[in-house]
């Protein structure tokens, strides 16, 4: 092998882009050229970008648009022809990818396995809730004074299913005025939260959407966010449900009553003896709210109807709340819209509960922790006027925003590993 001219190689550092004189060889024996130590680059198209600034890149574009994540590379390295906003799209696409397929193989590996409760889920701390005060500091003698008299009466500046709650816990444990005055739902020790949703994102043609699913797995000992396609999202889920509590331990399911929500209940949690599905209460009242609109003739009443709706499906009062629609078949002015809302009532009856003592046992009743999921892990990059996306840069930002969320950001770029699903215990 003899020498037989130079070719500068161009890497693109933090330090900015450097070029590297390197030797073109003639091999006479194989009648060609050939560039000695290219086989041990990274794969590249005249120019190597160090992984250092891949990260830099990946982690910028997480929060901002791809244009402004190239301006700030080129501030960072001082380097006017820093990498382009192409190759910054190029790059997330590419650690998009091979997060999702380690995702992918973990599962499969998972699923193979027969000794799965000796293992146990990867979850990172829980931040502490931010509840909102059940009552102004101004009143706070006021409520001092009727919990003393351990009156059912509200008081004035109360409302009264926050009284109802703060009556419950303190029968139930003797709690501190300051920690009643901001009760929320809790986690029982047994206990798995599973939250889990969609959310659709532009597409480059005309009222075009792709969607993303998103979840959220919670218990006692941290959360989880997961991110993907359909089957991944729900595969992931019920291989934590596994791992973290057993088949005997409690599994609870929020979501928004769509119907893949029930199926996956249904069908991949059979297995689970203690489980519940609850449609979230935000989401029952907004389909109230719609199809009533399309019902009633007028806004008197249709205020008159959900007045008398709502009250019963607070209760869980499902079967009353049919009769009540049933009855008002003569008024309506759309029958097809009220056999639609009978019918999604119905098809629901299972997993619509007393909301009322839900709340008032510190119960989840709603699905607050998917719509957060979907706004760290989408919403907030990928939801702004104008956007739109192909499904490989969508999934992409939501598989590295996956990542840092559950804290294995610096492991997949210092160690080369994605974040396992569930450990050796």
């Amino acid at each position: 092998m003899t020498r037989d001219g130079s070719e500068a190689l161009k890497v693109a550092c933090r330090l900015g882009i450097l070029e590297l004189p390197r030797h073109i060889c003639y091999n006479a024996a194989e009648g060609g050229h050939t560039l000695p130590g290219n086989a041990v680059l990274p794969a590249h198209q005249g120019m190597v970008i160090t992984r250092d600034l891949q990260e830099i890149a990946c982690l910028l574009a997480l929060d901002v648009p791809f244009e402004t994540a190239q301006r700030l590379l080129v501030w960072e390295t001082r380097e006017a022809e820093m990498i382009c906003t192409t190759e910054i799209r190029r790059l997330v696409r590419i650690h998009g990818e091979i997060i999702r397929a380690a995702e992918a193989a973990e599962v499969q590996e998972l699923l193979a396995r027969d000794d799965l409760s000796t293992l146990h889920a990867q979850l990172v701390e829980a931040p502490a809730p931010r509840r909102p005060a059940a009552w102004a500091a101004e009143i706070q003698t006021a409520v001092e004074q009727a919990l003393e008299a351990e009156t059912s009466q509200a008081p004035e500046g109360v409302q009264s299913s926050d009284w109802e709650r703060v009556l419950c816990a303190r029968r139930e444990e003797r709690l501190a005025l300051h920690q009643l005055r901001r009760l929320g739902p809790t986690v029982q020790p047994d206990q798995a939260i599973a939250a889990v949703d969609d959310i659709e994102v532009r597409r480059p043609a005309r009222r075009r959407f792709l969607a993303l699913r998103t979840a959220r797995f919670t218990t006692r000992q941290g959360i989880r966010y997961l991110s993907g396609s359909a089957e991944l999202v729900l595969t992931q889920l019920y291989l934590l449900c596994v791992v973290s509590v057993g088949l005997t331990g409690r599994i609870t399911v929020l979501g928004d009553g769509a119907r893949w929500i029930s199926t996956f209940f249904r069908e991949r949690l059979a297995d689970f003896v203690n489980k519940e599905l609850l449609v979230d209460w935000y989401h029952l009242v907004k389909k109230c709210y719609e199809l009533t609109g399309m019902i009633c003739r007028g806004r008197k009443a249709k205020a008159s109807l959900m007045g008398q709706l709502i009250p019963l499906l607070w209760r869980g009062k499902v079967a009353e709340a049919l009769l009540l629609l049933e009855a008002y078949r003569a008024e309506s002015r759309n029958t097809d819209k009220l056999d639609e809302l009978c019918t999604y009532l119905t098809n629901r009856q299972p997993y619509i509960v007393d909301y009322k003592e839900s709340r008032a046992q510190r119960e989840y009743i709603g699905s607050g922790h998917a719509e957060k999921a979907n706004d760290l892990i989408v919403a907030r990059r990928q939801k702004h006027q104008g956007m739109h996306w192909s499904l490989a840069t969508a999934d992409g930002l939501a598989a590295l925003k996956t990542l840092a969320l559950n804290h294995g950001w610096d492991r997949y770029w210092s160690d080369h590993q994605v974040l396992p699903l569930a450990i050796s215990a």
